[in-house]
């Protein structure tokens, strides 16, 4: 394997990580927000799973940001003196 997809690889997990993460801090966030007697378990246990898919969207967005930057950085170098 390269050193250029292990790379990818890792920006990929790391991102899905913080996603989740993000998923889950405003599954919480609901939760504090939403009075308990205006919401049932199936309600709950449905937002934890649509805040989970969310998170891992924005995980997916994250990298493929990153890939662009990446990408596009070549662009930005200074060129050497002639």
């Amino acid at each position: 394997m390269s050193p250029r997809l292990i790379g990818i690889g890792l920006l990929l997990i790391g991102s899905e990580i913080v996603g989740i993460f993000a998923g889950n801090a405003f599954y919480r966030l609901f939760l504090k927000s939403v009075p308990p007697m205006s919401m049932s378990e199936l309600n709950a246990g449905a937002a934890r799973g649509a805040f989970i898919f969310y998170g891992v969207i924005l995980g997916v967005l994250i990298a493929a940001l990153a890939l662009v930057a990446v990408g596009l950085s070549r662009f930005f170098r200074p060129r050497a003196a002639a």
